[in-house]
């Protein structure tokens, strides 16, 4: 399973899902969206802007619910 995190060093939650995945020693790839070109991949992987984060993705697929989303689908498995 891989894990791809969009998100800020500024946002709790998104530091809440990478440490969620470093203690599920899960492989993931953090995108930090002030980056405008990280920022700009996301918006075309969503078709619209993006109004919060974190915005996840599990094996390629959109993970709806952010943090909380992904803690229900570790939870899964």
């Amino acid at each position: 399973m891989k894990i791809e995190i969009y998100g800020a060093e500024w946002c709790g939650y998104c530091k809440k899902a990478v440490s969620l995945c470093e203690s599920k020693s899960m492989q993931y790839e953090y995108f930090n969206v002030e980056d405008t070109a990280n920022l700009r991949v996301l918006e075309e992987r969503m078709g619209s802007k993006v109004k919060t984060i974190p915005q996840i993705f599990k094996d390629g697929q959109f993970l709806p619910g952010g943090f909380t989303g992904l803690q229900q689908e570790l939870a899964k498995n």
